[in-house]
This record gives structure tokens, C-alpha cells and sequence, in this order.
């Protein structure tokens, strides 16, 4: 006799004590401990996004980052409408550098889940991590404008994550040339961090340390820098501001104690032997600063600011064809990159041959059309080439956008000589040497306009 089948459960299937205890000891912190009861339960169950997504976490934390992203690769292709699966997925390709990667993901997290915080955080970081700050400020002005909306409608935010945010913000506003603006974000940002919240404290005022010495209140932000760097000394970002702001303040024997302190404490520091090699070269120590960099770049041959620090050196040094043969790889990578075609541009004045220096820089023009220095030195180029009546207009509209800018103000003086604007010249080339009396450029323009 045939049996009859069971009939359906009035309940659903007890939950799986692996999985259970998994995520017990995944909230408590002890990944190592949840990895195998994971595997178990994988074992049993098969490929479900939810597994798959509870052992890649534990993976990640253990640094296993390409076994990690295989099981999340899985999970999104069974579960695409999941945020949590694309999210981690952005993690982990950040982690591993693949930047433009990291940023789709955090997008797509975002298109599914617009008011997934962390993914809009992530996303703002990676465009910072870019440069691209403006576009960096949009999207956290608007995150917050949407938390102080939400805080009206009684759904105020935590005040930790108001602080990061502001922080976030206050940074990206700096580095978008508004300094001020990023004072009065960071303020707020620091009032609502908790006095024992040492790490968030320290990062704000480090940060508006930085804000401080833009706007050229150098002690005041050095004495800051200190305080931020005092209160977490062994944290990099920290004690590399406090070079950095020491350095471009003047101070450059005095901004080498915490630079090499930064490199001490991370090896890997993001441009912490750019400013330590700018400190060397300001102290005369050109050829031990080319040399850091380029020991650097033999490890790590695709580090653009090694690559555009270590140009500029040499093009003070006078090494513009070394200059060239750091560039030149970099630019074949990435030929619309606007900074290393100004640099290319100046080594190849430097040599004299001044219509490539021109096309270059007309290159760089064309790709950012608003960028002061691109403007001056085609403008320069331009004077070097008998076509001053031409650069006058350029140097014009590079001053415009950075008024006062000693360089600029140089190169424009010697224009006006070039076009035989001497009284206009002096008064310009005058202003230049007042702000920095070692132009050596402005300094013979203004010896021969006396001549």
C-alpha cells in the first residue's frame, strides 16, 4: 500500500542552532568562533544569501578579503535587490583600492535603499579619497539637510553620527577652498562630541587646525594641531597635520619631528613622505627628498601624489628631464590627468621647448579650464613665445579666480613687461616680491625693468 504523504506543518521549522549561535557570537565580536558553525550550516542548507553573507563577514574580519567577496558575489546573484550584499561588496572593493568600483556599489546601495546612511558616508569618503570634494560636500550637505529635516519631524539622529558627519563635511569643505564655512561645521561637529570620544575630538580639531592655517592664523593652528596630536599621539593623520601645517607655515625643521613620527606609526601614511620630502627639500635637502620618494615609488609605481611631489621637486631642482621620466608612465594611465599635465608642461619650459610645453598645457586647459596654475603657466608659455598680447588675458583670469597668489602675480608682472607696460609691471612685479621676496622669476623681471 502506497503511504500517504506527510501532511504540511502548522509551523514553521525550528531555527537552526548554528545559525543561531552564529550570530551570537557575531554580535558579540568573536568572528573565529561563528566562521564554522557558519560552514555548518552552509553545508546543510546550501548556497542561501543569508549564510553566505553571515560567513563573508567573517572572512572579512579576518582579512581572507577575496574569499570574502566570492561568498558576497554569490549572495547578490541569488538576493540582487539586498542593499546589505552591494553595500559589503563596496567595502571590501574599497578596501582593496578598486576605488571606481567601490563608489558603484555604494550607488547601487543607495538606488535600493536611499536612506541607507552608511553607504551615503561611504560613498562621500571614496569621492574624497578621490579629490573629487565638491562632489564629496553635495552629498554630505545634503545627508545632513535630510537628518536636521528628519530631527524637526521628532527623529533627531545620534549625536556620534551627527559628529562624524559634520566632521566629514567641515573636511570636505575646507579642501573645497572654504575655510570659514568648514570652521562654523566643525564647531557644531565638535559640540556634539562626547568629551570622552577622544579619537572624534582629536580628528575635529585636527581638522580645524588645518581650516585655521588656510585662512593664515598659523599659531593659532599650530597650538591646535598640537593639542589634536596630544591627545592621540599615536594616530598618523594626526601628527602628519601638525607637520604639515608647521611646514607650510615656515617651520619646516620643526614640521620633520612629527612627519617622521606619521611614517613611524604607518609606514603606509597617504602622502605622509610627500610633505616629509617638501620639509627635506625646503631645509636644502633636495637630493634626500627625491630620494624617499623615488625609494617609494620603485614599491609603489602608481602613487599619484608621490609621482606629482617628486615632478615638482625635480622641476625645482632643475631636473626637468627627470621630471618627464616620472610623469610620462603616469600620464599613459591617465593622459587627462590636469596636475601632471601642468607639471609636464613646466618641465618642458624648463627645457626650452616651449610648443610642447604649450600643447601640454593647452591639454590641461581643456580638461579643466578654471584651473589658476594651468592658466598662468600656458599664459607664461605664451610670453616665452613672443604671444604676450595673447597670455595677458589668461593671466587676468587666473587671478580672478586666486587674487593676490604671489605666482601668479609674478608671471603676470612679466607679461606686462613683455608688452612694454613698464609702470604697470613694476607695480605688479612689487606686489609679487612683497608676498615672497625669492621669485627669482619676478625678481629679474624687476631688475631689468630698472635696467
Amino acid at each position: 500500500m502506497a503511504v500517504a504523504p506527510h501532511p504540511p506543518s502548522p509551523t514553521p521549522a525550528p531555527p537552526d542552532p548554528d545559525l543561531q549561535t552564529g550570530l551570537q557570537y557575531v554580535r558579540a565580536g568573536w568572528f573565529d568562533r561563528a566562521e564554522p558553525l557558519f560552514r555548518n550550516a552552509l553545508a546543510r542548507h546550501g548556497e542561501r544569501p543569508d549564510i553566505l553573507h553571515f560567513l563573508a563577514v567573517c572572512l572579512s574580519q579576518r582579512g581572507a578579503l577575496d574569499d570574502a567577496e566570492q561568498l558576497w558575489r554569490k549572495a547578490i546573484a541569488r538576493d540582487p535587490k539586498e542593499p546589505m550584499l552591494s553595500y559589503n561588496l563596496g567595502l571590501v572593493a574599497r578596501r582593496q583600492g578598486r576605488l571606481d568600483e567601490a563608489a558603484r556599489r555604494f550607488r547601487d546601495t543607495i538606488r535600493r535603499a536611499p536612506n541607507h546612511v552608511d553607504a551615503r558616508l561611504a560613498l562621500a569618503g571614496i569621492q574624497m579619497d578621490q579629490g573629487r570634494y565638491a562632489a564629496a560636500e553635495r552629498e554630505l550637505g545634503q545627508l545632513l539637510n535630510d537628518m536636521e529635516r528628519a530631527e524637526h519631524e521628532g527623529r533627531p539622529a545620534p549625536k556620534p553620527l551627527l559628529a562624524r558627519l559634520r566632521n566629514m563635511l567641515g573636511s570636505a569643505l575646507y579642501r573645497c577652498g572654504q575655510p570659514g564655512a568648514a570652521l562654523e561645521v566643525l564647531d557644531q561637529a565638535l559640540a556634539d562630541t562626547d568629551e570622552e570620544d577622544v579619537g572624534r575630538r582629536s580628528q575635529i580639531m585636527s581638522d580645524r587646525a588645518l581650516a585655521l592655517a588656510s585662512q593664515g592664523h598659523h599659531e593659532e593652528a599650530i597650538a591646535e594641531a598640537g593639542q589634536a596630536a596630544g591627545l592621540a599621539p599615536e594616530t598618523a593623520a594626526l601628527q602628519h597635520a601638525l607637520g604639515f601645517i608647521l611646514y607650510y607655515a615656515g617651520r619646516p625643521e620643526e614640521a620633520l619631528v612629527p612627519l617622521q613620527r606619521a611614517l613611524e606609526l604607518d609606514p603606509g601614511f597617504k602622502g605622509g613622505r610627500n610633505t616629509l620630502a617638501l620639509a627635506q627639500s625646503a631645509l636644502g635637502r633636495g637630493d634626500e627628498a627625491a630620494g624617499l620618494l623615488s625609494e617609494h615609488l620603485q614599491q609603489n609605481p602608481r602613487d599619484r601624489e608621490a609621482i606629482l611631489t617628486l615632478s615638482l621637486l625635480q622641476i625645482g631642482r632643475r631636473d626637468y628631464g627627470g621630471a618627464l621620466a616620472v610623469l610620462e608612465p603616469h600620464l599613459k594611465e591617465s593622459p587627462e590627468d590636469v596636475r601632471a599635465l601642468n607639471n609636464q608642461g613646466l618641465a618642458l619650459r624648463g627645457l626650452k621647448r616651449f610648443e610642447e610645453a604649450r600643447r601640454t598645457l593647452k591639454r590641461a586647459q581643456r580638461v579643466a579650464g578654471d584651473d589658476p596654475f594651468v592658466l598662468t603657466n600656458l599664459a607664461s608659455v605664451l610670453v616665452d613665445l613672443e604671444r604676450a598680447a595673447e597670455a595677458r588675458p589668461l593671466h587676468e583670469q587666473a587671478l580672478q579666480i586666486l587674487p593676490g597668489d604671489p605666482r601668479l602675480l609674478g608671471n603676470y608682472g612679466i607679461c606686462l613687461a613683455a608688452l612694454g607696460e613698464r609702470d604697470r609691471a613694476r607695480d605688479v612685479l612689487d606686489a609679487s616680491l612683497a608676498s615672497d621676496p625669492n621669485n627669482e622669476e619676478a625678481l629679474v623681471a624687476r631688475a631689468n625693468i630698472d635696467a
